[in-house]
């Protein structure tokens, strides 16, 4: 296989317990051209176990233990480890949909620097996650945009990665 053009990114602290879950969502895609880094951010729960178990099964998961330092830390050590083109992060609760990659793909050409859809609650609340339209402006105050967009790598290391 190429080098993956998307890198998963998937933090993990204290949620073993869904980590299944999460990391089926990213086998199951339409996509297969991905890496998915797994960073253990000093979890003292099973994670280690859970995460193993992964990289068994399919060479496209990869995992590493570090000290806890936060979901921003864990999230640039990991990005710090990815090979692809863009980045996914994905927190170790969460899913995509199986055809997130395949629908995204289609737009990592144009210009844009950020790519996501839809997004849905799931387990105590179901129901569509009503995010406000796309602002510049609005974005400079508060957050529209779910943590698990698309974004090219590039920019991230431009940037500085996370605070």
């Amino acid at each position: 296989m190429s080098q993956p053009l998307i890198s998963i990114i998937v933090p993990c602290y204290n949620q073993a317990q869904y980590l299944d879950q999460c990391l089926q969502s990213v086998l199951d895609q339409t996509y297969e051209n991905w890496e998915c880094i797994i960073v253990n951010d000093g979890s003292p729960d099973n994670t280690e176990e859970v995460a193993k178990k992964w990289v068994e099964k399919d060479a496209r998961f990869n995992y590493y233990k570090k000290e806890n330092g936060g979901v921003s830390a864990a999230r640039n050590f990991g990005i710090d480890k990815a090979v692809g083109k863009w980045i996914l992060p994905l927190d170790g609760d969460d899913k995509i949909g199986n055809l997130y990659m395949e629908a995204a793909i289609r737009y990592m050409d144009s210009d844009f620097e950020v790519i996501y859809c839809n997004a849905e609650f799931f387990g105590t609340e179901n129901s569509v996650w009503n995010l406000p339209d796309y602002s510049f402006k609005e974005i400079l105050k508060h957050n529209l945009i779910f943590c698990s967009a698309f974004y090219k790598k590039p920019s991230f290391v431009k940037i500085g990665g996370y605070d």
